[in-house]
């Protein structure tokens, strides 16, 4: 528990101070292009002559809106100072304007200095850090945020699917992949916005410290955003996964690019008390109208199931191990010595299925399987646990999916299956085969089976077996 709030506490003040840090940083900003003092268009009197003077300086600055504003007000006070004291020694207007100028140097060169002066190696390296620590707390501020909009979008689709449903309108079962659909869009979408906010943080706040246009630095941050979150969605992150979830996934480093170049000039929104209000009341209204369709949809009948097929059940059920080979012969089988199949996972994760000699008979394995070689097990696709669909191996398939050689030990054969690496295991069934004297496979064992969704990251689902 202590572990915890202090997770909480360390992330709660990380994402604060990053808030803080990029309000800061918004104040020198400004608001970008639609500033007064960014459209000066020049004009054919003496005026016009400063009003153009000042547009060529602005133009080499590559300031933050507040720089430059400051610094057009100081060369406006300097250039008023200048024209009043050249009239007051007899010169006209105009002449005095020219002179004013021409003492200042060309527009160009009096920009690039006065740039120079602003951007200095000191705050260059304070934007970068200040940049990195906007940007972890914007993945912070992302992902709370992302996560309730995945909520959000998974009551949306869940009510629209429940409306389909009473309706009569056929919608996908996400439960024949254990739900592996919504988890890894749900993921992808809070790793996306997490993505967005914390490069448009680092963004804005290292061109507010470093003295530079967003735009200026916003090459660098898009090009760190897209390698680091690039990398956490396509190896880094680890969960359930789809196609659709890892289509997502990849949108992740475009959408960090497009979040450091796409009106990046324009202030970060700020969310006010009563839009989260709003917010959070919504998503109430929402999650409360899922749950009375839901309870609308279990008791009014509306369902895709609505008449399910009964099965069949008298006489023993028939578990369809024919399809695999025939069963071995007793007399291949000294004393019954093979029997009764074990599963549970190991350290890896993966799941290790063995089949054991009978303790009773006390006959090692070398003796059990003498008429035996090349022992394998395999698994096979079998039928969901509804008694409405059969039991047993899926005959829709005619070969095993997976195979392992038999490990042998002295009382014991095992192997070990990563179901969770592979993207179409779902329901399965591991049966342990042999090869017999005449040379033909037979089926030893049945070492019993469940099913299974991929758990991995994206890269990991790309390169899997089917």
């Amino acid at each position: 528990m202590i572990v915890l709030l202090l997770w909480v506490g360390g992330f709660g003040a990380l994402a604060f101070f990053a808030v803080k840090l990029v309000r800061r940083s918004e104040r020198r900003l400004g608001t970008g292009p639609s500033d007064y003092y960014t459209t000066i268009a020049p004009r054919p009197d003496a005026d016009g002559l400063i009003s153009a003077y000042l547009a060529g300086v602005a133009g080499q600055l590559v300031l933050p809106a507040a720089d430059v504003a400051e610094v057009r007000m100081e060369l406006i006070d300097h250039l008023t100072d200048s024209i009043s004291s050249l009239e007051a020694e007899g010169m006209d207007h105009e002449t005095a304007v020219r002179e004013a100028l021409g003492r200042l140097g060309p527009a160009a060169e009096l920009g690039r200095q006065l740039r120079a002066a602003h951007q200095s190696t000191r705050r260059l390296l304070a934007g970068a850090g200040g940049g990195v620590f906007s940007a972890a707390g914007g993945f912070v501020l992302g992902y709370v945020g992302g996560v309730g909009l995945a909520f959000v979008l998974l009551i949306i689709g869940a009510l629209c699917f429940g409306l389909l449903t009473l309706v009569g309108i056929p919608t996908p079962n996400f439960n024949a992949d254990q739900n592996a659909t919504p988890n890894s869009l749900m993921e992808a979408t809070t790793l996306l916005v997490a993505a967005f906010v914390a490069t448009r943080y680092a963004v804005r706040t290292s061109a507010g410290l470093s003295r530079r246009a967003p735009r200026s630095v916003a090459g660098f941050w898009a090009a760190a955003s897209a390698l680091v979150f690039g990398w956490l969605a396509i190896f880094g992150s680890h969960g359930q996964q789809s196609w659709p979830g890892v289509i997502a996934f990849l949108f992740v480093p475009v959408v960090a690019v497009a979040a450091a170049f796409v009106r990046i000039e324009r202030p970060m929104p700020h969310v006010g008390r009563w839009s989260l209000i709003l917010a959070i009341g919504g998503v109430g209204v929402l999650g409360l109208s899922l749950v009375l369709l839901l309870g609308v949809t279990v008791s009014g009948g509306g369902s895709n199931n609505d008449s399910p097929s009964p099965l069949v059940t008298s006489g023993p059920p028939d578990y369809h191990f024919g399809i695999v080979a025939p069963p071995a012969p007793d007399a291949w089988d000294p004393q019954g010595s093979i029997f009764g199949g074990g599963m549970r996972s190991d350290a890896s994760g993966g799941q290790l299925y063995s089949t054991v000699t009978d303790p009773q008979a006390a006959v090692p394995m070398s003796t059990a399987l003498a008429y035996w070689h090349d022992l394998r097990f395999e698994a096979w696709h079998s039928l969901p646990d509804d008694p409405t669909q059969g039991f047993g191996l899926d005959t829709k398939y005619s070969s095993p999916f997976a195979v392992l050689p038999a490990e042998i030990h002295p009382t014991w054969l095992q192997a070990v299956f990563h179901f969770e690496r592979m993207r179409d295991a779902g329901f399965y069934e591991v049966v342990l085969t042999g090869v017999g004297p005449d040379g033909k496979r037979y089926m030893l064992d049945e070492c019993g089976g469940g099913s299974t969704s991929f758990n991995g990251s994206v890269w990991d689902w790309i390169t899997a077996p089917q």
